[in-house]
């Protein structure tokens, strides 16, 4: 049994807490939350994804701390999952790091790429699990794309693109560009992860970007460059005004050299494939999210003290050197490289 703390009770803390308590070798003993000092305070909120949290784990089946420090050095957590805001990221893996425990930290891994770096060289010194929350490695029909492209079943990729657009989280931190990184680590990372994922470092990356009320980039277009393939990768990345009015929107469209794939998160069927002399295919997934088969793989490996083979700590990084260098890309105009 793997006993488990989580430091963070947003949406995604409550994500996880859910994709926890459905996990027959898990046990979460505690939860820290700066909400605990204040009576009556809620936890949660609405999050993207249908389905994404209930809401219905029992908070009171558990030790309750106001100071993430607290559980950090409870004698019976075992695994830290740390899901308080980006900010923080840096100083509570390190915590977790020191004190021998198993660490999963929500995404991005901390809040500039040397941070990441010196939290992903700490858990390697100190040969305990560390695993950064990429989600979209896990998400079915992401997962499929990546084995299609390992097995070249469909021939070379010849372009691919991601889009992600949705509303800005309405607690007050993410007003605050300097503190939250704008859409461009609360949305945009995760497709510059997926393609790391998919292609490896690009040698250089031109973006295109849109300052907004937060004081960071709140909206993102990319097209990263590989030396060893000369496919069209790009990717869109915004919080968007009237995001409220209209579904959350997570797409990809990758032209291989003998078939298109099409995954659109609102259509029905949410994937096809289309082949010439072919009626298109839809690909049948999984239900699950990919939230839920990312904490399974965290407890997994936390339980054998191994590193995940599909997400790492120098994935955590390199992820963000990618981000910087986009945000540098558009704040001189010119193409960055890497």
């Amino acid at each position: 049994m793997l006993n488990v703390g989580v430091i963070g009770l947003g949406s995604m803390g409550m994500t996880h807490l859910d994709a926890y308590s459905r996990l027959p070798d898990v046990r979460v003993v505690a939860v820290a939350d700066q909400k605990f000092a204040t009576p009556g305070a809620t936890v949660g909120r609405a999050g993207n994804i249908a389905g994404q949290s209930s809401g219905g784990f029992d908070l009171d089946s558990v030790k309750k701390y106001v100071e993430a420090i607290e559980l950090i050095n409870d004698p019976e957590v075992q695994a830290v999952d740390i899901c308080a805001p980006t900010s923080s990221h840096k100083e509570l893996a390190l915590l977790a790091i020191k004190a021998g425990k198993s660490v999963f930290v929500e995404k991005p891994l901390a809040r500039t790429s040397t941070d990441a770096r010196e939290i992903a060289e700490a858990a390697a010194k100190a040969g305990v699990v560390l695993m950064p929350a990429h989600c979209m490695r896990f998400w079915p029909g992401w997962d499929w794309l990546k084995a299609a492209m390992n097995d070249k079943r469909f021939g070379a990729v010849q372009s691919a693109s991601f889009v992600r657009l949705g509303s800005k989280p309405p607690t007050p931190f993410y007003n605050d560009g300097v503190a939250s990184g704008g859409s461009h680590l609360d949305l945009h990372i995760h497709d510059t992860d997926f393609v790391l994922f998919l292609f490896g470092m690009p040698d250089a990356v031109t973006s295109f970007g849109r300052i907004g009320e937060s004081g960071a980039v709140e909206h993102t277009v990319t097209r990263y460059h590989f030396g060893d393939t000369d496919a069209l990768v790009t990717s869109e990345g915004a919080w968007t005004r009237d995001a409220e009015k209209r579904p959350f929107e997570m797409r990809y469209t990758v032209v291989f050299e003998r078939a298109t794939v099409v995954y659109n998160l609102g259509a029905d069927p949410v994937m096809r494939v289309y082949q010439a002399d072919k009626e298109p295919e839809a690909v049948l997934l999984s239900s699950d999210l990919g939230y839920a088969l990312e904490v399974a793989e965290f407890a997994r490996c936390a339980a054998a003290r191994q590193n995940s083979p599909v997400v790492n700590g120098i994935d955590g990084y390199r992820a963000l050197e990618i981000i910087e260098a986009e945000l540098r890309s558009i704040e001189t105009g010119q193409t960055f490289y890497l």
